[in-house]
């Protein structure tokens, strides 16, 4: 049975099934593994993580503790919660109108920051005046509809990740700012220190940036390193803010004070800079990489509501939830009917019910002619029962949007 404990709790001979904690932010080769040591309950600890899910078949039990599908329901009556409790503001274009636009914008924002980072990795100053623009677009296509870009974000190719995770955080950010309704002059600067939040990269050896499988522990010290370089160049660039500033510092800090470089914890770490560390782990593992396998939106921001007991502040991930939906556009889903249906628009007053386009018949392992229904029209009967991974069902889901 998996059980959910603190790691507190945890004893020599007890099996680690799941370290419950973003990869991004432990060097451990595996998630699961035997705990043969006190040493190893350190280790674990001094990486801040503060819960992990053990297999009491291949190890000492703990009776009391939650199994996962105690954790599990409760994550699913919180995000129901959240579905039917948040509002967003209508946009005022469709998807449709605005996906076009949206692509061009975002293959020049590729093009443009993947320039800015080769530049740096030549020691040539930041040009702001190269950036703003690309940021200023982000933003006029977010304001006319957020999901029309933010649905691109998770194409990635494995040769181009680091420009391309910097676009998508930037982008989120972004968007994550329009759903608290920051000023315009505000999105602007913290969307730039989204899109140069990894600038520090630039200045990490190549074999371990593009290392095509975990990091050792060695490795992954070394990498950390790249939020100080990240600084250190963006500190240099002439019209910096301290808000562009605050996102590149502070993105792998953590609320609980476990994250890096400096440890800060809770209100010591800036608005924007907790916002940061939420949209950078949760566009990391949405994205699919050599060595990860990207994980579907709706169970990552599950993750984050369970991680944020000790590493994220709860109300902005509740808020980063309003901002893209429990059901992501491009999202996957099975239908009560048995119908499987790609997420093609949300609906703002109830994001358990967007707008779908049905594309294939689970019962019948049959592709059907793609039909739109709107979830949350008072004539529809069907509803989601769950979200579906693509490559388990053979459907392709941009194909649809």
């Amino acid at each position: 049975m998996i059980k959910k404990i603190d790691v507190a709790d945890l004893k020599p001979k007890m099996f680690i099934h799941d370290i419950n904690c973003p990869w991004i932010n432990h060097p451990f080769l595996r998630n699961s593994f035997l705990i043969e040591s006190a040493q190893d309950i350190e280790k674990i600890a001094a990486y801040g993580i503060c819960q992990v899910y053990i297999d009491t078949t291949l190890g000492p039990d703990m009776p009391e503790a939650p199994t996962v599908h105690d954790i599990n329901r409760q994550l699913d009556e919180h995000m129901q919660h959240l579905g039917r409790t948040l509002k967003r503001v209508p946009p005022p274009v469709s998807v449709e109108k605005e996906r076009v636009k949206a692509k061009q914008v975002c293959r020049e924002a590729n093009r443009i920051v993947h320039n800015v980072l080769q530049d740096c990795r030549l020691g040539k100053q930041v040009e702001l005046e190269q950036v703003e623009p690309v940021v200023s677009n982000i933003i006029d296509s977010i304001f006319r509809n957020p999901d029309a870009i933010v649905s691109l974000l998770r194409i990635k190719q494995a040769d181009k990740y680091t420009f391309q995770h910097s676009v998508a955080v930037g982008t989120l950010l972004i968007s994550f700012c329009r759903a608290l309704d920051i000023d315009r002059k505000l999105i602007e600067q913290v969307g730039l220190g989204g899109l140069l939040h990894d600038i520090g990269k630039m200045q990490v050896p190549n074999n371990i940036l593009n290392k095509p499988g975990k990091l050792t522990e060695s490795e992954f010290e070394i990498m950390k390193n790249h939020v100080r370089y990240g600084c250190q160049v963006l500190e240099k660039t002439p019209g910096i803010s301290p808000i562009t500033l605050n996102v590149a510092a502070e993105h792998h800090e953590c609320y609980n004070g476990s994250g890096y470089p400096l440890g800060l914890k809770g209100d010591e770490i800036s608005l924007y800079g907790q916002m940061a560390a939420v949209v950078d782990v949760y566009d990391a593992l949405t994205s699919t990489r050599v060595y990860h396998t990207g994980i579907e939106p709706t169970e990552v921001l599950r993750k984050l509501l369970e991680w944020s007991d000790h590493h994220f502040n709860l109300t902005l991930v509740h808020q980063f939830i309003r901002s893209i939906g429990i059901y992501p556009v491009g999202t996957l889903v099975r239908l009560e009917s048995g119908y499987l249906a790609v997420v093609v628009e949300q609906h703002h007053e109830n994001l358990l019910h967007p707008r779908v386009r049905v594309v294939f018949n689970a019962r019948t392992r049959c592709y059907t002619p793609p039909a739109d229904f709107d979830l949350s029209k008072p004539g529809c009967n069907d509803r989601i029962t769950s979200f579906e991974v693509p490559a388990k069902c053979g459907v392709d889901p941009q194909r649809y949007l």
